[in-house]
């Protein structure tokens, strides 16, 4: 009987490891079939490359802000925020570098407001981030003023215009440096391990002697890292920044992170390569979608549906375990 009983939980573990693959590989080929071969076209792989780039940097850097259990809404925000900064300084300048430098510095704030925020005070972390996203959002339209956009070919010097292959390149290295450096950090120091003690019980990781303020800082640090690569290589990308620059982004962090394998609770069950199968399957479900016809409130409410679903799936398999906090 004990062994039949390892058995079945040896399966139930193995399913619930392969099943944000299976996920991924169904959307691939359901919309393939849907679409008759458009989801996977020459053309639509490239526009679909950059996307998921952009969603899976914004994604691994969350796993650490999520894993350590803090439900940060004001992603989107940050992201838009940092890329308006970077593009300001950009056309000032004329120089990449600068703009590179303000980007990280502008998220880097955020990221270290948002840590002492959350280690300090009192009140539950994701209305702050509400608030603050709104916050965000108000400022960058003040910024911005009478132009909703501005533009990199304003600028005082000429800034080159990368081609498609340069900047596949690019967002290939950046994603690889970020997702290694994040593997090692979270699966291999003591810094994953602290987080994910956080999020799976935050008062016994305090008695078990973790600095949880500190530990805290550092994961919003890191997710910053992430958000600041994010916003550059978009302004990269478009060569354009705007009032609604990755406003989906925020929501598509979070689907990903579910649809990855990954409780928003946090966790033990935390995971860097949730953030990288997230990713891609709903930024191919949001094509796929698109590609169909709907219009932007159709997909939002099949993302939704979804996004529901999946997490009424696995909080059945891990909600129940969780000690209480």
């Amino acid at each position: 009987m004990e062994k039949e009983k390892k058995e079945k939980k040896l399966d139930a573990r193995t399913v619930a490891a392969l099943a944000p693959y299976i996920g991924l590989v169904a959307v691939i080929v359901i919309f393939e079939i849907i679409t008759k071969g458009a989801l996977l076209s020459v053309t639509n792989l490239q526009s679909l490359s950059s996307q998921v780039i952009v969603t899976a940097l914004a994604t691994i850097g969350a796993v650490f802000v999520f894993g350590a259990g803090y439900f940060d809404m004001s992603l989107s925000g940050c992201i838009c925020f940092a890329a308006v900064i970077g593009g300001e300084v950009a056309i000032a300048t004329g120089s990449l570098v600068a703009s590179a430098l303000a980007t990280l510095g502008t998220a880097l704030a955020f990221g270290l407001i948002k840590g002492i925020f959350a280690a300090t005070v009192n009140v539950p972390f994701f209305i702050f981030t509400i608030v603050l996203g709104s916050v965000i959002s108000a400022v960058v339209l003040v910024m911005l003023g009478s132009e909703s956009t501005i533009y990199l070919s304003d600028a005082v010097k000429e800034i080159p215009t990368l081609s498609f292959t340069q900047m596949s390149v690019v967002n290939v290295i950046c994603l690889v440096a970020f997702f290694v450096a994040c593997v090692v950090l979270f699966n291999y120091t003591s810094i994953g391990i602290r987080a994910k003690n956080m999020g799976g019980n935050i008062i016994s990781a305090k008695q078990s002697g973790i600095d949880t303020k500190k530990t805290t800082i550092i994961v919003f640090l890191i997710n910053a890292v992430g958000v600041a690569i994010a916003a550059y290589l978009i302004m990269l990308r478009t060569r354009t920044v705007g009032g609604t620059t990755a406003s989906s982004v925020g929501n598509d962090v979070m689907v990903a992170l579910v649809l990855g394998g990954m409780p928003l609770s946090g966790g033990p069950k935390s995971k860097i390569s949730a953030g990288l199968l997230g990713a891609a399957t709903i930024t191919l479900l949001n094509s796929g979608l698109t590609i169909m016809g709907l219009t932007t409130g159709q997909v939002q409410v099949c993302r939704g549906i979804v996004f529901i679903v999946v997490v009424l799936v696995s909080s059945l398999s891990y909600r129940g375990k969780l000690l209480p906090r």
